[in-house]
């Protein structure tokens, strides 16, 4: 599954675990955590994509730690994580025992690009787009406040991610985007999700400016105020 698959889905996962245990994960969080297990590509060669991080050797006691520690908001977080062994399992496989079983994998391998994954990956940023409506979060694109801001982490990861993947396997990114029908749906899904998520990085960027003049007014006056020595 691609990167937007995985935002999204982890998004209406750990937005939904979250509610159910009295949690409201942040947006940017609930984003990110689907994307997470990807970050290996960030490590590679020293790291081989979809491999230790894709794993439940390694997930499972990655999800136990951010429980433990982070209680609720851990354990919402932890289930957007899973949620990208779940997609890649759906439209491909996981290595699920590895490093023990490096030949563990398992999975439906319903194929990517495929009608099947087109669907899940623009099925779920359609669900997004109406939860964020109906939880609020819509706001961050639309009003200034310090969460818009963080919005600019999973932005990040989003951009950055499919750069490296790409460079890595020498993939002419524009031609391989629209080269099929598929693949031009969900790269103009990628797209609109991070125009949105741009918009809302920009809206914290006007917090910042307008919380700074504030401070910096605050304290020219309080310095008026202050009597002669």
């Amino acid at each position: 599954m691609f990167l937007l698959g995985h935002s999204c889905w982890s998004y209406m996962f750990s937005k939904a675990t979250g509610r159910n245990v009295n949690v409201n994960l942040p947006a940017y969080l609930a984003l990110l955590s689907g994307i997470l297990p990807d970050f290996d590509i960030y490590f590679q060669p020293y790291l081989i994509h979809h491999t230790y991080t894709h794993s439940l050797i390694v997930i499972v006691p990655v999800v136990l730690v951010l429980t433990y520690f982070f209680g609720r908001p851990g354990f919402a977080f932890s289930v957007g994580i899973l949620s990208h062994l779940l997609g890649d399992f759906i439209v491909g496989t996981i290595p699920l025992l590895y490093p023990l079983s490096p030949s563990s994998d398992v999975g439906l391998n319903l194929g990517i690009p495929s009608l099947a994954d087109t669907v899940l990956e623009i099925g779920a940023f359609s669900l997004v787009l109406v939860y964020a409506y109906r939880n609020g979060d819509y706001k961050l694109v639309l009003k200034t406040s310090r969460d818009s801001l963080l919005l600019a982490i999973p932005l990040f990861a989003l951009v950055t991610l499919t750069l490296l993947f790409a460079g890595d396997r020498s993939i002419p990114l524009a031609e391989f985007a629209f080269s099929r029908r598929a693949f031009t749906v969900i790269t103009l899904g990628h797209i609109l999700l991070s125009g949105i998520l741009a918009l809302g990085v920009l809206q914290g960027f006007r917090w910042y400016l307008e919380n700074r003049r504030v401070k910096q007014t605050t304290g020219s006056i309080d310095s008026s105020d202050q009597p002669p020595t």
